[in-house]
């Protein structure tokens, strides 16, 4: 069995086995590490490395039929770490939600909830793959998100039910800078599967609601800036019952803009522009369901999404935090990432194809150079 199908075997079986124990339990939000608003990446963090994001996001929706509208603000924490080469785990709390009008499904009278529910996620990647000239890299994540609000089917916010939904997602990547990964531009794609795990109990996880979610990224890194565009929504195979608000599919576009104040620290604004939903078949009728003249779109048209990022040193990794973007200890640290890849090439069969083909393109890069070299001597004599 060659070193390839060994690892990508061993990815396998990780999925299974971490499949097979979520299963007795909306499209990735609030991730934290490398990723963008919705979108995440394969990139795994450095061994030891932790980083700490604080997630807002914000809208405001006039209601269909009344004469005012809805402010909504959600405020969350995650926290990400290398726990291998080729693993990361995550943890994610909601700090804060607005209820909207959602506050009543459980007698429930307050206008926000503190805390809301709390997810676990764990990324296995950082795997390359080379086709040709091209450089990818696949992983795979998993997440569960716990109950841990009083009140879920919040009225504008991605649909939740009360058990402990799990979600699994496909994760790759284009780079077109394999060596210096984030100082180029890239492609990112995530295809995922969610179940929320919200039908009665003793009957089939497939009675369940299911959708599939999906997104993909563009990314244009400048020295202290990255343009970023992302499209991302789901498709549910299974809706949730009538008296959900938000059991419609959907689809949304996000410019965003990242800030790179330190080597180890960035801020990120970025706007959710809602481009289609499904039409509305919440059932207003139903006692589950407030009885305001909603109807229309369950989505927002819009929403607001900050975050500031930072990653700290922590016992297992020294982390240049606030050194300035560029400066001499950035460099050593970049250094020591290329010190990571000439272990990847060491250890891994992957990593000797992929510099053989470095390689040859630094040997044609070179022939090209020395003809044109020759054909500007004969020129020059030709004068």
């Amino acid at each position: 069995m060659s070193t390839r199908t060994g690892g990508f075997r061993l990815v396998l079986a990780m999925m299974l086995l971490w499949g097979i124990a979520a299963a007795p339990l909306s499209a990735t939000q609030f991730g934290g590490g490398k990723g963008l608003s919705m979108v995440q990446f394969p990139t795994i963090l450095e061994t030891g490395s932790l980083n700490i994001t604080f997630h807002t996001r914000a809208f405001v929706k006039n209601l269909p039929g009344v004469a005012y509208s809805l402010s909504d603000g959600t405020g969350a924490i995650s926290f990400n770490f290398g726990f291998s080469k080729h693993v990361e785990l995550g943890f994610t709390q909601i700090l804060y939600q607005d209820l909207n009008i959602s506050a009543h499904d459980n007698g429930f009278k307050a206008l926000e909830q503190i805390p809301d529910d709390s997810y676990l996620r764990i990324k296995v990647g950082g795997y390359p793959l080379t086709l040709g000239d091209a450089y990818f890299k696949l992983g795979w994540l998993n997440q569960l998100r716990y109950r841990t609000g009083i009140v879920s089917n919040i009225y504008l916010e991605p649909y939740s039910g009360n058990g402990i939904e799990w979600e699994s997602d496909l994760l790759l990547s284009y780079y077109t800078n394999p060596l210096y990964e984030e100082y180029g531009p890239t492609f990112h794609a995530n295809l995922g599967y969610v179940n929320y795990n919200d039908g009665e109990i003793g009957t089939s996880y497939f009675k369940s609601a299911q959708s599939f979610v999906y997104g993909l990224a563009f990314v244009y890194p400048l020295k202290r800036f990255d343009l970023g565009l992302e499209t991302s929504g789901n498709l549910f195979v299974r809706a949730p019952e009538a008296f959900a608000y938000s059991r419609e599919s959907c689809q949304w576009i996000t410019p965003s803009f990242r800030w790179k104040m330190f080597y180890g620290m960035s801020t990120m604004l970025s706007l959710d522009l809602l481009l289609w939903e499904g039409e509305d078949k919440t059932d207003y009728s139903l006692p589950d369901v407030q009885a305001l003249p909603l109807g229309g779109p369950n989505y927002p048209s819009w929403r607001l999404n900050g975050a500031i990022s930072i990653s700290p040193s922590t016992a297992f990794f020294k982390q240049p935090t606030f050194s300035a973007v560029m400066d001499p200890q950035t460099a050593r640290q970049m250094l020591a990432n290329r010190r990571s890849l000439f272990e990847w090439v060491v250890d891994d069969q992957q990593g000797l194809e992929y510099l053989d083909v470095e390689l040859e393109k630094i040997k044609a890069e070179r022939k090209k150079a020395e003809q044109q070299l020759e054909e500007l001597k004969s020129e020059l004599e030709g004068q």
